[in-house]
């Protein structure tokens, strides 16, 4: 989070000028706080599912549960270069750059590769000599398949448990494929949408930085 100050009047831009002049423990409680505060403006919105502009945020494609529930949880305000400097951000890389995502937006591009690599991470290597699955066969008796009647008489459409007992898990994928007749999608785009939690407007931020400056002007 980077924000530029715009002060209203001389009169201010003259108080935060002397601030400089304070102590570098004050001028660092300055930034803290101000950093505190934002962190606790984040977490009000995450409560009430509303962004900066108090407009609520784009509801989940899937359920309504909600969303970016302890995001800002880690969020911290970092004070830099001589106590000039306030930066907030997230200590996990990882976890900042999601943030970053969901605050400003985003096209992601995914692939099929990187997907059976996450999913194999989190599930293990499928067992393709399992029986087939109820989706896989529910997808069969959906796309056609048949067999053979009895004595190599027509063709039937066997019924959901039937497939889960005649087809492993790896012939019902390699079927499924081959009715489809199309390749698979190999990589796709995810568009997230904007949901700017963090980021208060320049002027209720200026105006809690003036308050802290003045707070640690009359402090002893």
């Amino acid at each position: 989070m980077a924000l530029v100050i715009d002060f209203k009047s001389p009169q201010e831009l003259e108080q935060a000028v002397a601030t400089l002049a304070l102590p570098l423990k004050k001028r660092i409680w300055i930034l803290k706080d101000l950093g505190r505060w934002e962190k606790r403006m984040a977490k009000s919105r995450i409560k009430r599912q509303k962004d900066v502009n108090n407009k609520p945020f784009e509801k989940r494609k899937q359920g309504d549960a909600p969303l970016l529930q302890g995001m800002v949880d880690k969020l911290e305000p970092y004070v830099k270069n001589n106590a000039t400097l306030l930066e907030l951000t997230w200590p996990n890389k990882r976890q900042a750059s999601i943030a970053a995502i969901h605050n400003e937006g985003a096209s992601l591009v995914d692939n099929a590769n990187a997907l059976i690599q996450r999913e194999r991470k989190q599930f293990g290597e499928p067992d393709y000599s399992a029986p087939c699955t109820k989706a896989q066969a529910i997808t069969l008796r959906r796309l056609g398949y048949r067999i053979r009647g009895r004595k190599g008489k027509g063709w039937n459409k066997p019924s959901v448990r039937n497939l889960e007992k005649r087809l492993t898990l790896g012939q019902a994928g390699l079927i499924i494929r081959i009715l489809r007749k199309s390749k698979a999608k190999q990589s796709w785009v995810m568009k997230m949408p904007q949901r700017q939690f963090l980021g208060s407007k320049v002027d209720k931020v200026r105006d809690r930085l003036i308050r802290n400056i003045e707070k640690a002007r009359n402090k002893k």
